[in-house]
């Protein structure tokens, strides 16, 4: 029986957990550094490895007032940033849906979702293990609701009209977003594609629109497109179409 209250509680354990995990990924990943040596988190001023208790999820950044406890220098917000929009978004999973294997697999979507956003918004880059766990997510959901071919097809779309722009703006858009739609519309059936890219689109535009009015930016800019379809399609997966 679906019990709202304990899934509450361990989406939220879960979240801050693996958002503590993912604030490893998004750190080490872009600058290749081993995910097992060290096998500790450490300070990246003065490289001090952390103990546990500088590691607990927000609680250990309220307390040391959000310095390092060694050499004092300022942490990153975007540390419990991470951690309490994980935990916030899987404890929303459980709202969202009214069985388990949804309920995983939007903890997937919503996973990949912060790695990559985090990750693009850096570097422009969308990492190969962040679209490979989506996919594995798409999958697990297009089985959970009976819609295997329909995600298939629209995974097939997403990447051909992907693939297009790639070519056509000359690699304007990145090769890891044509990856990663071809992924995230394995969750979506093809009328639900077409809103999540309109979506993504839109919040693409609303970004960039302020660096394009104060002149930071130019029609030529590149935009991290990764995080808006991530947000495209967490909302078109809810547009019913049936």
């Amino acid at each position: 029986m679906w019990n709202t209250l304990i899934f509450s509680a361990i989406g939220i354990i879960f979240g801050l957990v693996l958002g503590s995990f993912y604030n490893v990924l998004i750190y080490r990943v872009p600058k290749g550094i081993s995910l097992v040596n060290p096998k500790r988190s450490f300070c990246p001023v003065c490289n001090h490895q952390l103990a546990w208790k500088d590691n607990i999820p927000i609680l250990s950044y309220l307390i040391l007032g959000g310095k390092c406890r060694y050499c004092g220098s300022k942490i990153s917000p975007i540390y419990p940033v991470i951690e309490g929009s994980t935990a916030a978004l899987f404890l929303l999973a459980v709202f969202l849906t009214s069985n388990i294997w949804n309920m995983l697999a939007l903890w997937i979507l919503f996973s990949g979702g912060i790695i990559v956003t985090a990750i693009d918004l850096q570097t422009m880059m969308i990492p190969d293990f962040a679209v490979i766990m989506t996919a594995v997510g798409g999958v697990l959901w297009a089985i959970a609701n009976g819609q295997v071919l329909l995600s298939l097809i629209s995974a097939g779309i997403g990447f051909g009209i992907f693939l297009i722009i790639h070519f056509v703006s000359k690699q304007g858009m990145g090769f890891g977003d044509v990856e990663y739609i071809a992924a995230l519309a394995l969750y979506l059936v093809p009328f639900s594609l077409v809103w999540a890219i309109l979506i993504a689109s839109i919040a693409a535009i609303i970004f960039a629109l302020p660096m394009l009015i104060t002149r930071k930016a130019n029609r030529k800019t590149r935009v991290p497109f990764g995080p808006f379809l991530a947000l495209g399609v967490s909302i078109a997966i809810f547009i019913p179409w049936r």
